[in-house]
């Protein structure tokens, strides 16, 4: 594999950044001047210059609930900007990998967990715009991986998604702070899923696969009391009042899944969320 140039789009970002540094591979590039992927002609007169291998497109306009107010930028960064990419490698012998979302799965399912051959019904347009993108990756190649994951967090402590650092800096602030218990998912570790991102390249395979720690009914209350246990903080979590949190964006109340094919094929490694939050959080306070 690392005779092949892997190309990250969205390098700035938290994924991106931590598959620059961690993927492993010699031949990694990025795209320069930080390109708008919505335009076409920039981003075709690029790739034509770089000549990828492998394409992983991890850049996303991602504010759930700035997607809701502004549905054109939406559409335009996650399904506009994903054709480009796509147009670009279908006459080519390029594998695709696109960063997608269990959010995609909607509200069919209480509290069990979602797998890949569940139906698809995303409730909010920044969902709608992710299962969007995934429909031109499917229709258009043959050669793709499709990655469905949620709940992201590690790498840089300064960086605007870490949600885990974010906690921290409130939960030393406040003795007392408030977590919603209305959402179940899968807080997931950003290294495990590079990892399992480069199993995935390095077996061949393509298709779909849900990729996230295992969690089974852990709300964001839950992950955030886990948090502030793990830095040995006094401060105090309470499950949130109704209406506390509002969002424009309807959300769905589960977007927990199981890596179902990746246990069928004997390759999942995304271990279960409590070790790998406990790993990440030993991490930040030796950089602390």
């Amino acid at each position: 594999m690392n005779g092949k140039k892997v190309l990250i789009i969205g390098a700035n970002g938290m994924l991106g950044s931590n598959l620059v540094q961690n993927l492993g591979y010699i031949g990694i590039t990025t795209f320069k001047n930080n390109i708008d992927i919505s335009n076409r002609n920039d981003v075709l007169k690029e790739l034509d210059l770089l000549k990828p291998d492998i394409i992983i497109h991890t850049a996303a306009y991602t504010n759930v609930e700035e997607c809701e107010v502004n549905k054109n930028k939406s559409y335009l960064v996650n399904v506009i900007g994903t054709q480009n990419l796509v147009d670009y490698s279908i006459d080519k012998d390029i594998l695709f990998v696109y960063i997608s979302s269990t959010g995609i799965y909607g509200d069919s399912k209480t509290n069990e967990l979602y797998n890949e051959f569940d139906e698809v019904h995303p409730k909010t347009i920044h969902h709608k715009s992710k299962f969007e993108g995934e429909k031109v990756v499917q229709s258009h190649l043959n050669k793709y991986l499709i990655i469905r994951t949620g709940w992201l967090y590690g790498g840089d402590k300064e960086h605007n998604k870490n949600f885990v650092y974010k906690r921290l800096l409130e939960a030393s602030k406040n003795n007392v702070i408030f977590s919603d218990n209305s959402q179940i998912g899968n807080p997931t570790y950003i290294l495990d899923l590079v990892e399992q991102i480069k199993i995935l390249i390095e077996n061949n395979l393509v298709g779909i696969f849900n990729c996230v720690n295992k969690a089974y009914n852990v709300t964001r209350y839950d992950y955030v009391k886990r948090i502030v246990e793990l830095f040995d903080l006094k401060c105090e979590v309470k499950i949130a009042p109704e209406g506390m949190f509002k969002r424009v964006a309807p959300v769905s109340s589960n977007e927990s899944a199981t890596n179902y094919k990746l246990e069928l094929l004997g390759l999942n490694i995304m271990a279960d969320w409590e070790n790998s939050l406990s790993k990440y959080i030993l991490k930040l306070k030796s950089e602390l």
